[in-house]
């Protein structure tokens, strides 16, 4: 696949954030294949694990307490050495300009500057029932809120599987409008791009009768096979979820509608939902 757009289009820098959790050698790859093509700069930056997260660290007392410490941070230790090993080899192996950092005790706040400070950010995927809660599960929604384009990348997606059919959740709003924006160095090379009109009140009284006519004139300026598609339903996720799986999707662009309160951010019933269910990359704007 190649991605070859004009200049001032493709992103100059991506930032990847990792973990010692299962899958970061795929999220690494993924990163770096996308680099590669985009002739980016390269950030890794591997978030140290939080202790207190440690479901089992409160219950270590006296020495149990010192050997506690001591094999954290021989894990810490061993998961840095090993993914720097893994960053370094896919730099030299694929010509790449790069940078190594290390994110320890850094707040939500501090951690969302790496994702401010480039073009892209691509995390691990959302923090579920099923997930132990992380330093990034903590922060990934003050990432979302970093005004720059995040994809959440599920466990182990394939390295070489990018974007090549897209669908896009439109509601004529001003987060998936920015979104839309974001997401173009994707959606000029896709094979496919289907714009769903997702379905509320709001779209069709403000937009007429065929609400997203507009914005699919706008992509196919800009050389977008789009495709329009209009449903009826009340449940706007699991409309957009159902699309991905029966387009065999690559990836899902939508903006992060919600609110934000101290220290947190609040996603919208439609985020949610997708956010909780989704198992292909999400690109979020807000």
């Amino acid at each position: 696949m190649q991605l070859q757009e004009p200049d001032d289009v493709l992103p100059k820098d991506l930032v990847v954030l990792i973990e010692e959790e299962e899958g970061r050698q795929s999220r690494l790859e993924f990163a770096a294949t996308l680099a590669a093509l985009w002739q980016a700069h390269l950030i890794a930056t591997f978030v140290v694990a939080r202790l207190d997260l440690n479901r089992h660290a409160g219950f270590a007392v006296g020495s149990g307490l010192a050997h506690m410490l001591q094999n954290y941070w021989s894990q810490v230790a061993c998961a840095k050495a090993e993914t720097k090993e893994i960053f370094d080899t896919l730099l030299s192996g694929r010509g790449l300009v790069g940078e190594w950092r290390i994110s320890e005790n850094e707040s939500p706040e501090e951690l969302m500057l790496h994702a401010r400070h480039a073009s892209l950010a691509i995390v691990g995927p959302p923090s579920r029932g099923d997930r132990a809660m992380t330093t990034l599960g903590l922060s990934e929604s003050v990432i979302v809120g970093s005004g720059r384009p995040t994809i959440l990348l599920p466990t182990n997606w394939p390295a070489e599987r990018i974007a090549r059919r897209i669908v896009i959740g439109w509601n004529g709003g001003r987060e998936a409008t920015r979104a839309i924006a974001d997401a173009m160095p994707f959606l000029m090379s896709a094979e496919a791009v289907h714009l769903v009109v997702v379905p509320e009140a709001k779209a069709q009284g403000l937009y007429g009768a065929e609400p997203g006519a507009d914005m699919a004139h706008h992509l196919v300026r800009h050389g977008v096979a789009v495709d329009l598609n209009q449903y009826n339903g009340t449940d706007a996720g699991s409309v957009l979820l159902d699309r991905c799986r029966s387009s065999d999707a690559d990836m899902l662009v939508i903006g992060a509608v919600g609110r934000s309160r101290i220290g947190e951010f609040i996603f919208g019933g439609a985020t949610r939902t997708i956010l909780g269910n989704a198992d292909l990359p999400v690109l979020l704007s807000r």
